[in-house]
């Protein structure tokens, strides 16, 4: 009697993905992991499979997972950026404008704050670095809006860069605190807190009556 053999299955479509793609996906896949597993716990192995694609290629685009964790925050910080130019090249009033900034940076942390837990509960020391290295760039950027601002009158502060970085890290500390409570977060009233060490900060005039 002849035997037949078993039906073969069927072969997966080999799918070519450009070199950005396959990098997006890794970054994707990776906040999956880590969300689940927690960062300290996910290998290389099930980033690259979340990814989809093999342990290998992981390495052509990420030399660790602390490399693959900083990539994450420096496309956080890229997007809070890019917000940032737009509202600054509206060109509106200087105090207004830094207004707006702020709620933005607020607004953002809130909405990413899964990443914040991700990253300041479980990442080592060398993915920390890579993260402060992403958040200068904000703070460099607000030093220069609020360096013209004080050059026309508009600002005051005795040191700017010291300005930036209290103001910076302040509502960084503030967010950072309140996201890992993992409570409710009253968007509006951070973003109040957060100005009015910036108004006290660099000097607002006084509401007329």
């Amino acid at each position: 009697m002849a035997t037949t053999s078993p039906p073969s299955r069927p072969r997966r479509k080999r799918v070519t993905r450009s070199p950005e793609d396959r990098r997006a996906a890794l970054l994707s896949g990776a906040a999956e992991v880590f969300r689940e597993k927690g960062f300290a716990d996910s290998t290389v192995a099930e980033l690259a499979e979340a990814g989809e694609v093999a342990k290998g290629t992981f390495y052509l685009y990420f030399d660790s997972k602390d490399h693959l964790l900083g990539a994450m925050w420096e496309e956080y910080v890229d997007r809070f950026l890019a917000t940032t130019r737009a509202l600054l090249d509206e060109g509106g009033a200087w105090w207004p404008t830094l207004d707006r900034l702020v709620r933005a940076l607020v607004a953002h942390a809130v909405e990413n704050a899964e990443l914040h837990r991700i990253v300041y509960r479980s990442a080592n020391a060398k993915s920390l670095e890579l993260c402060r290295s992403s958040n200068q760039r904000v703070v460099d950027l607000m030093a220069e809006f609020i360096g013209r601002g004080a050059l026309a009158g508009a600002f005051r502060a005795g040191d700017v860069g010291l300005a930036c970085r209290m103001l910076f890290h302040g509502a960084h500390g503030l967010l950072d605190d309140l996201i890992s409570s993992a409570e409710p977060i009253d968007v509006e009233a951070v973003a109040a807190a957060v100005l009015e060490l910036a108004h006290r900060g660099l000097g607002a005039p006084e509401p007329t009556a």
